[in-house]
C-alpha cells in the first residue's frame, strides 16, 4: 500500500467500493437513531487501515494497559494505599468490593485514546471501566457499514458487544455464576440520547446469545431483587462515573446495596484509579520494577508525561525545573488534569494563550493534581463526508483520533472522531462538535 501525498503512511491507501451516499446515510441514521448521532453531516465511509496497522493499535493498547493496571497495583498494597499514593479523595470512590475482585478485573475493559505520530501510535489517555463513552456507537456504526457493505470481509472484525459478552461468559465461569447481566446506567449521563435504546441494543444483544438481562436506571435497581430479597444479577455493566451521578443528584446507595448482595459491577472501582492519568505519568517516567521490555514499550508508545510538581525532570536529554520548563517551552505541552473526561482540564500549549497557560501551570505546581505530557500532533488521512443535501460526497483530509477498545485484552472494535474541517484539537464524544467512525482492518 502506498500513502497519498501529505497523508501518514500508516493509514494505508485501501479504498472499498464506493456506496451511494444516500444508502450510507440511511443506514447510519437507522442503526444511530436515539443514540446521540449527528445526521448533518456524516462518514461517508469506515477509517480503513492495513491489517499491520491495526494489529500494532490493538497490541500496544493491550500492553499498555496490562503495565498501567500492574503500576496501579504496586502502588500499594489496598486501595486506601492506592488512593493516598495518587493522592485522590477517597469519598470519589465509594463502590469498592472484595480486594480479590478488584485486583483481578479492574482492566477487564478500557478504551485508550491515541493518535499517529511521526512514526506511528501515540496513547494520550487510557479510559479504564465500563463507563468508557462511544462504545455503544462503536458497536452500533460497525453494524451499520457491515450492512452497507454486506457483511462480506473486512467488515466482519471484532463486535463490541460480542468481546463484552464473552468476557461476562469468562467472568461468569470463572466464578461459578449463572448468564444473568444487569446494565446500570441512566440517559441523563448522555447528551443528545432520546431514550433507553441506547442500552436496550447491548440488552437485546446479550439476550439473543442465553443470558437473562435488563437495564436499570439507578431508581430501578430495587426491581432487580427476587421475593426472598436475593439480587437476581450475579454480574453487571457499571456504565456510571461517580463524578457524573453525585453532579445528577443521584444516590448511590442503592448500588452499595446491590454490590454487598452480590453482584460484581465490571468494571469495579479500581478501574478508575488506572484511569489517573498520574499512572501514565510513572510508567512515563520509569518505576524500579519495569523490565527493558517495558521501557521500550513506554519508549515507543508513550509521549514523554510527568505528574507535575515543583521538581527537577530529564528531557530531551537535559535537566530542567519543571515548571520553568512548562512555561519556556510552552508550544511543546499539554497540560491536563490528572482526573478528567471528555476534554475537561485540557489545555494545549501550541493554541493556549500565554497568560492562560501561566496561570494553570501555577495553579498545576500548587495542586499537584495534573500531568504535563509532550504535544503529539496527529498524523492526517484521507476520507469521505456527506451532509445528505444529495450532492454526493466529498472528500476531507482528517487527523482521527483513536479509539482501540480492549475487552479481555483483546481487539473490541475502534471509535474514530474527527473534525471534518481537517483540524486537530481537543475532541470528545460531546461539546467539540466532532464526527465519530470505525476503523477496520483491511486490505
Amino acid at each position: 500500500m502506498t500513502a497519498t501525498a501529505g497523508h501518514h503512511p500508516w493509514f494505508g491507501s485501501y479504498l472499498p467500493d464506493r456506496p451511494g451516499p444516500a444508502l450510507v446515510r440511511e443506514v447510519l441514521v437507522e442503526e444511530m437513531r436515539d443514540l446521540g448521532f449527528h445526521e448533518g453531516l456524516v462518514s461517508a465511509r469506515p477509517l480503513l487501515v492495513p491489517p499491520g496497522s491495526a494489529a500494532e493499535l490493538y497490541g500496544a493498547a493491550a500492553r499498555l494497559l496490562d503495565l498501567l493496571r500492574r503500576a496501579l497495583l504496586a502502588s500499594g498494597p489496598t486501595a486506601r494505599h492506592r488512593m493516598a499514593a495518587l493522592g485522590v479523595d477517597e469519598s470519589l470512590h465509594p463502590l469498592f468490593v472484595d480486594a480479590r475482585l478488584e485486583e483481578r478485573y479492574c482492566g477487564c475493559m478500557a478504551r485508550p485514546d491515541a493518535v499517529i505520530g511521526a512514526d506511528g501510535p501515540r496513547f494520550l489517555e487510557f479510559n479504564v471501566g465500563g463507563a468508557v463513552g462511544g462504545a455503544v456507537h462503536t458497536h452500533m456504526m460497525t453494524r451499520a457499514w457491515r450492512r452497507v457493505y454486506g457483511g462480506a470481509p473486512p467488515f466482519d472484525g471484532p463486535s463490541l458487544f460480542g468481546a463484552r459478552r464473552r468476557l461476562f461468559a469468562a467472568v461468569g465461569e470463572e466464578l461459578r455464576l449463572p448468564p444473568a447481566v444487569a446494565l446500570l446506567g441512566t440517559v441523563r449521563d448522555l447528551p443528545g440520547v432520546g431514550s433507553a435504546r441506547y442500552f436496550d441494543v447491548e440488552v437485546d444483544h446479550l439476550r439473543r446469545h442465553g443470558f437473562r438481562a435488563e437495564f436499570f436506571e439507578p431508581e430501578e435497581l430495587d426491581r432487580a431483587y427476587d421475593p426472598t430479597g436475593g439480587f437476581r444479577f450475579p454480574l453487571g455493566l457499571r456504565h456510571f462515573t461517580v463524578t457524573e451521578w453525585r453532579e445528577h443528584g443521584i444516590d448511590l446507595a442503592p448500588v452499595r446495596r446491590a454490590l454487598d448482595a452480590g453482584c460484581l459491577f465490571l468494571a469495579p472501582q479500581t478501574a478508575f484509579l488506572i484511569s489517573n492519568k498520574k499512572v501514565l505519568g510513572w510508567v512515563s517516567e520509569g518505576l524500579p520494577w519495569m523490565t527493558g521490555a517495558d521501557r521500550a514499550l513506554v519508549r515507543r508508545y508513550l509521549p514523554w508525561t510527568r505528574v507535575v510538581r515543583d521538581r527537577r525532570v530529564g528531557w530531551r536529554g537535559r535537566e530542567h525545573d519543571l515548571g520553568e520548563l512548562l512555561l519556556r517551552r510552552r508550544a511543546c505541552f499539554v497540560l491536563k488534569k490528572a482526573v478528567g473526561m471528555c476534554g475537561d482540564g485540557v489545555l494545549l500549549g501550541p493554541s493556549t494563550d500565554p497568560a492562560v497557560w501561566e496561570r494553570a501551570v501555577g495553579r498545576a505546581l500548587r495542586e499537584e493534581d495534573s500531568i504535563a505530557q509532550e504535544y503529539v500532533e496527529a498524523g492526517r488521512c484521507a476520507t469521505e463526508v456527506t451532509d445528505g443535501t444529495g450532492s454526493g460526497t466529498r472528500p476531507a483530509t482528517i487527523a482521527p483520533l483513536l479509539g482501540p477498545y480492549v475487552v479481555a485484552g483483546r481487539p473490541a472494535g475502534c471509535l474514530v472522531r474527527y473534525f471534518a474541517s481537517g483540524e486537530s484539537g481537543i475532541v470528545s464524544m460531546y461539546g467539540h462538535g466532532a464526527l465519530i467512525n470505525v476503523l477496520v482492518a483491511a486490505g
